[in-house]
């Protein structure tokens, strides 16, 4: 119903360990003999292996989430990518001296979470340095999950403009500071140790 029917499918591409069905009861042999009946082919290919870890997603989850950038890197093949349009913010950062490009998170959970080295693209100014933060914002009891980019060296609304984050390092995880000026002090450290980290990553 769903290949055939649904779909239209004439050749389907499954990897070396696929199963479906109920309890993954379903074998390749058993989706050959279907194939064969109803009209497509099926090709099975090898897992793909990185460093002794097979590509998979979930092995690119998790290591985003134990901040393992350049692992989910070598995985992915490139750097793992957020999109978005910039919105309005609430101008925090700008009040910090740290103006941001805000990204709304429409989803749940992100990959991601933390203080991160990023090159942004899809800007006029071509691809752009910078230092991200993907979380609540603790320090000021805000919930809702944002994606907030400082940009190197830049001074212009971009508000509507749709962006691509590239994430090269994790910095550190989200923490809440007693006071704004631990924070701000905290930013400062963030914005040098970024810029090492990128200029360590050509673009």
């Amino acid at each position: 119903r769903v290949l055939v029917h649904g779909l239209n499918a004439r050749h389907i591409v499954i990897g070396d360990d696929f199963r479906y069905a109920r309890k993954r009861e379903g074998t390749v042999q058993q989706l050959e003999r279907a194939g064969s009946a109803l009209g497509y082919t099926v090709e099975q290919v090898a897992s793909v292996m990185v460093e002794g870890i097979r590509v998979s997603s979930t092995a690119i989850r998790d290591a985003l989430a134990a901040g393992e950038v350049s692992r989910a890197t070598a995985l992915l093949g490139r750097p793992y990518r957020m999109s978005g349009r910039v919105i309005q913010g609430r101008r925090v950062g700008r009040s910090l001296g740290y103006a941001t490009a805000n990204v709304d998170l429409r989803r749940r959970q992100s990959a991601v979470a933390g203080i991160y080295a990023v090159r942004v693209h899809g800007l006029p100014e071509g691809p752009t340095d910078g230092v991200a933060s993907v979380g609540t914002r603790p320090t000021f009891d805000l919930t809702k999950p944002l994606l907030e980019v400082h940009l190197f060296e830049f001074d212009r609304d971009i508000y509507g403009d749709y962006i691509h984050v590239d994430f090269i390092e994790h910095l550190r995880d989200e923490e809440k500071f007693e006071s704004v000026d631990e924070l701000v002090a905290q930013m400062r450290i963030d914005e040098e140790n970024a810029r090492l980290a990128l200029a360590a990553h050509t673009a």
